[in-house]
């Protein structure tokens, strides 16, 4: 696709979470400034946003698609529901990506689905669960961020980069679940001189369009879980308030005031970016006209949450807002006693409900709101182009030739990045459960001659049987095929092999082993990245571990050969195996010889009370005509 222009080289968007506007200095505010402050006061700071959607997820799904989570799929918090988003709906990475944009995004947690992957092209996490990130970094700088922020100050192209802060909530998270005001307010200072750093390691140029915004506020001074569970339907106006500030070449320095919804965020974006050529579709109102002195409109805003307790595996809402002007009125599918309506001007504090006293006002905001939503359910996203995700030709297919797929595979490459990638199965009773996604393809054979003709990736790539996928597979396979684009070349990687469509039948350039070449670590074991790993065993096996779980995540290596200790093997420090009792409990044990000697280390482990161990080891695949001859797994001890 080819578009007009593009006004900024380079989008730069970072999400501070959990911070509320209303602890920002700006505009005469009290209180020193800091380097947010400081930053938003070039540009236009919108500092009443009400969220669409009550935590990060549902927050930032809707931010992106500008459809509030009803509409866009992604009701609650978990995977299961987070993969509920429509695939066919292109979100603002998108837009960027059919624009020429390379897209970037990072996350401090593992995992982290903050926002739709589709249109992300590269990913990347710090590499810790939330609530465990700083008990593992400094603050939240890892090699992985540096790495990250070094790989996208080397892109040449123009790009869109999304950057996802955690560290105030990360620090907040220390004080219990009572917030306090003066221990947030602390906080922030800590997250403002941190994101100075991390503003600075970017190469950010004067062309470019900076946007610091917020997911949503938080609630201070009560104890969270006693007040969401007592008070929830009344959603505190501090919880669902949010901010957002674009700062760029011609954005004029002003705080705008006037109440908008996060769903405006994402086409305003667009119009500023691309100058009104790219229309965004959906449910936000561009807010262009505003930003350069037009009359903010004036709307009814709606929000959805899912009642306290059912909201991570809520498939749909059941808890919605309305905010008309000074009314604010909360309606509860599940509990009449969550029905309030409350007067935000004279009632500040929210403890009167006006229900019975105005029931014609209630009951016409009930109406409004059940229409709303019920429209949801027949809702047809319309794209903005004259082609549909489905039509995207895609930069590679995924041939999944195995004879039992397990559904958590299925689910894991169907989760990640948008419609550039076909996945090729056969026909299955496990398979069909997936026919009505547009990234599935169902072939007879996999005979490469006729994958050649039904395949439309650029790339034919064959996944090995043990996959263990996690959503930076394809981070990871963008950047080989990119690296590659133009050589005759077959890409031989942990789990896969790739080569060009063209030359699928009778190769005969290079053959690229990568796997030494992955950048550190692929995250496959997720449940143990809490914690760094003590490898048992200093030898070949040893040593291909680190390969496997990544530099970074391995603290040491523990050897019974006493010749070894205080040594170092591929850079970390052997042990001998009383120095390891003494600090075991804050790693995770990894026993990594050979099966002959790993029972008898077992043995000595657990003699020595230490139970909560594994085991790394090599096998032999059952598949024998397999690309790969031999895996590796890991095996947890099973105490009894």
């Amino acid at each position: 696709m080819k578009y007009i222009s593009k006004k900024y080289n380079n989008i730069y968007w970072f999400l501070i979470d959990g911070l509320r506007p209303d602890f920002l200095h700006i505009n005469g505010g009290e209180g020193e400034k800091n380097f947010i402050d400081r930053m938003l006061e070039k540009g236009s700071l919108f500092n009443n946003v009400i969220t669409a959607g009550s935590g990060t997820h549902t927050s930032m799904h809707a931010v992106f698609s500008a459809l509030l989570p009803s509409y866009n799929g992604a009701v609650g918090w978990d995977k299961e529901t987070l993969r509920q988003f429509r695939q066919d709906i292109f979100t603002l990475a998108d837009y960027f990506q059919l624009a020429g944009y390379e897209t970037f995004r990072y996350g401090d947690a593992l995992g982290e689905k903050a926002v739709p992957l589709s249109g992300f092209k590269r990913w990347e996490s710090g590499g810790y669960k939330l609530e465990r990130i700083l008990s593992n970094t400094e603050l939240t700088k890892t090699e992985r961020r540096d790495r990250f922020i070094e790989e996208v100050n080397l892109c040449s192209r123009s790009k869109f980069v999304y950057h996802h802060l955690l560290l105030l909530h990360e620090l907040s998270g220390r004080m219990g679940r009572c917030w306090s005001s003066d221990g947030y307010a602390q906080n922030i200072e800590v997250m403002a001189k941190e994101f100075e750093k991390i503003y600075y390691d970017y190469d950010i140029g004067e062309n470019d369009l900076v946007i610091i915004s917020s997911d949503h506020g938080v609630i201070l001074d009560m104890d969270y879980i006693k007040d969401k569970a007592e008070n929830g339907h009344r959603q505190y106006e501090q919880s669902v308030k949010a901010f957002f500030a674009m700062i760029g070449e011609g954005i004029p320095s002003q705080c705008l005031s006037q109440p908008i919804s996060a769903l405006d965020e994402s086409p305003t974006v667009s119009h500023l970016v691309f100058e009104g050529e790219m229309p965004m579709p959906g449910q936000g109102i561009d807010q262009y006209d505003h930003l350069y002195g037009g009359k903010c409109q004036e709307r009814i805003f709606y929000r959805e949450d899912a009642a306290w307790g059912a909201a991570w595996k809520s498939s749909e809402s059941n808890l919605f807002y309305l905010r008309d002007g000074k009314w604010k009125y909360v309606y509860g599918t599940q509990d009449p006693q969550s029905e309030w309506l409350m007067d935000l001007e004279e009632n500040q504090d929210y403890e009167v409900n006006l229900k019975d006293k105005y029931p014609e006002i209630a009951g016409k905001y009930r109406q409004m709101l059940k229409e709303q939503f019920d429209g949801a359910k027949s809702y047809l996203y319309q794209s903005p182009f004259a082609f549909t995700k489905a039509d995207i030709n895609p930069a590679f297919s995924l041939i999944l030739d195995i004879k039992e797929i397990e559904k958590v595979t299925m689910e894991s490459l169907l989760d990640m990045s948008g419609p550039y990638y076909e996945l090729i199965v056969k026909e299955s009773e496990m398979t069909l459960a997936y026919r009505n996604q547009y990234k599935m393809r169902y072939v007879d054979s996999f005979d490469p001659e006729k994958l050649q003709e039904s395949c439309r990736g650029e790339w034919l790539v064959w996944l090995a049987e043990n996959g263990e996928w996690s959503e930076y597979f394809l981070s990871d396979l963008y950047r080989y095929l990119q690296c590659h684009r133009n050589r005759n070349v077959k890409i031989r990687g942990e789990h896969y092999v790739a080569v060009r469509k063209e030359e699928v039948k009778d190769f005969d350039g290079d053959v690229l082993y990568e796997e030494k070449r992955v950048r550190d670590i692929r995250y496959l074991h997720r449940d143990d990245m809490d914690k760094k790993y003590i490898l048992f065993g200093c030898g070949y096996l040893g040593k291909k571990a680190v390969d496997y779980f990544g530099a970074a995540n391995v603290a040491f290596f523990v050897d019974n050969n006493a010749g070894m200790t205080g040594r170092k093997v591929c850079g970390k420090r052997v042990l001998s195996f009383d120095e390891m009792k003494g600090i075991h409990q804050d790693y995770t044990i990894m026993i990594t010889t050979k099966a002959a000697y790993a029972a008898e280390i077992g043995k000595q482990l657990e003699d020595n009370g230490i139970h909560d161990y594994q085991r790394f080891e090599e096998y032999e695949r059952r598949e024998p005509d397999s690309c790969w001859e031999s895996g590796y797994r890991v095996v947890k001890n099973e105490h009894k």
